[in-house]
Parts: C-alpha cells; structure tokens; sequence
C-alpha cells in the first residue's frame, strides 16, 4: 500500500483564470501533463495548490476533475484540512468523500501552535477515523509549529492509518532520527525540492515536489535513480535543474511555478489574491534559469520585445 506513495510526487498547482475563476481548460493541460509522464503519485489540493484560497465547493469540483482526466493512470492525494480544534477536524473528515482518492495529505493545524502531546492527540483521533492512508505533513513555516522528531515517531508507531511522513524541514538530523524510530514500512519523504537528494542518502524514499510540475520526467528518473541506491548518480541527473530551483521560490511559491508553466505555455501565472503574480523582472530570471536546462519556454511577443 505505501509503495504508492514513494518516487516523485508532484503537488499539483490549481490553474486560476485572470479574473481568478477555476481555469479547467489549464488545469486538464497539467493533469495530462504530470500524469503521461513518469512521476509516481499527484497530490491537489495542498499549499502548492492553493487550497486554502478555494471553498469546499471548489475543491470538490477540483478533485472530481483531477480524477476524471487522471482517468487512474497515478494514484490520488488530497490536502485535507485539519484546522482549528480536533473535534472539528474529525467531523470534516468523517463527512468527506474519498471517492477516487488514494491517501489524505495533513499537517498540524495552522495558527493554533498545540504542543507536541496536542499533536500526537490530534493524529491519533484523526488516524481512527480516517477511511484512507494519511501522509503527515510537517511543514512548520506554514503552520507555525514543528513536529519534534519524537512526535512523529510516536504518532508512525501508534497511528494504523499515519503510513507516511512529508518532511519540509531541513534538519537532516531530524530526517536521520525519524528514520531510525519509525517502522521499515513507514515512507519517508522530502516536501522540499532543494531536500531530495540529501534526504533519499539517508534512507529517504521520494519528494513531494515543486518542480515537478514543469519537468516531472527529469524529478522522477532522479527519484528512481535514488530508490536504486544511485544517489549520486540522480543527483548529477539534477544538477541542471539547480538554477532554477535557486531562484523557484524568491517571490513566494506557487507564484514562481506558475510562471514557469505559463512560460511552458501550460497554463496561465495567476494565483489567488493575497498571493500575486510574478513580476516582470522575475519572470525574465525565471526565464534564463530556465533557458540554462535547455527548456523552451514559451514567450509571447510582448514579452520578447521587452527583454
């Protein structure tokens, strides 16, 4: 069951028109364009996603769509919620659909800051009524609190349900102690593009990624590369891909992965306010990282004569 959720995951972006509607015509653009490729799960509906800017109606639609063109061709993770207090969590969970999803992507909840036996509580009353496989999400700069490797040990090891772990911290001596506390079967993966490698070399078994929703090919041959044991090698498969990834997150992210697949011509740059799309200068920074991984980005002429 875990093994669906190893190699490279890509956290789908949530294509928006410019007057900030759903843009489904984008949207089946970048379903088809991740999953024809060799990337080995999807996950919607997270940060990435910009699920916090959608309504429940909006997601509901969203996913519906995703798997209706993903047609089973990868397996399906969704971003659930886990905001506010337990009690309230474990409601929206047990009224949630799961039709056609695979896994359920949580973190701790946002804003609250629980301490780590609050954690540990959380998960377990989500993990005994949870109907999917949980991937937990340890994501302190988005949720204000960090999962003590302790936490996560105990919650692997006493929650049926909590089957893996992104990790989006770059404590690699954390990554290293969770991997020696928690089951052989339990899934480790990095939620950091920059974190892969690094992390596959100390047992690490994929990447929930960013990038990957540009160049899903090149993210996920490296992530077989380093399921083998050839870490090296899918490192220097990667090296190509670094001054993009350098400069991917500098006005914030999804804004930098949207220009870049509006410059792929995959779908337009807008996200949702409060987040905005890249500026000009940016997206020409974009634009030469891009050109230097032998990319052909799409330009339009108004864009070409400016530069």
């Amino acid at each position: 069951m875990t093994k669906r959720f190893t190699g490279l995951g890509v956290a789908l972006i949530t294509p928006f028109t410019e007057q900030g509607s759903l843009d489904f015509p984008a949207l089946e653009r970048m379903v088809h364009h991740v999953c024809g490729s060799k990337a080995h799960f999807l996950v919607v509906l997270g940060s990435t996603g910009e699920a916090q800017m959608m309504d429940s109606e909006e997601h509901r639609r969203v996913l519906d769509f995703v798997q209706e063109v993903n047609h089973g061709r990868l397996p399906l993770v969704a971003g659930f919620d886990t905001s506010g207090g337990t009690a309230a969590a474990v409601a929206r969970l047990g009224a949630l659909d799961t039709t056609g999803i695979d896994g359920l992507l949580m973190s701790a909840p946002a804003y609250v800051k629980p301490g780590q036996a609050g954690i540990v509580a959380h998960f377990k009353a989500l993990s005994a009524v949870s109907p999917l496989p949980i991937i937990l999400y340890n994501v302190p700069s988005r949720t204000g609190v960090a999962m003590a490797p302790e936490t996560i040990i105990e919650i692997a090891t006493t929650c049926p349900q909590v089957v893996a772990l992104k990790q989006a911290d770059d404590n690699l001596a954390d990554f290293r102690q969770i991997k020696a506390g928690v089951p052989e079967s339990f899934v480790m993966l990095s939620g950091d593009d920059a974190n892969a490698i690094p992390m596959m070399a100390l047992g690490g078994s994929g990447l929930v990624s960013v990038i990957g929703n540009a160049y899903p090919d090149d993210w996920a041959e490296a992530m077989d590369l380093g399921l083998f044991g050839s870490v090296k090698e899918a490192e220097q498969r990667l090296a190509r891909h670094q001054p993009l990834l350098d400069v991917l997150f500098a006005e914030g992210n999804p804004t930098g992965i949207k220009a870049v697949c509006d410059l792929l011509g995959l779908c337009g740059p807008e996200p949702r306010l409060p987040l905005m799309p890249a500026t000009k200068a940016y997206r020409d920074t974009l634009y030469r990282a891009m050109a230097e991984l032998d990319a052909v980005p799409q330009r339009t002429e108004t864009e070409s004569a400016d530069s």
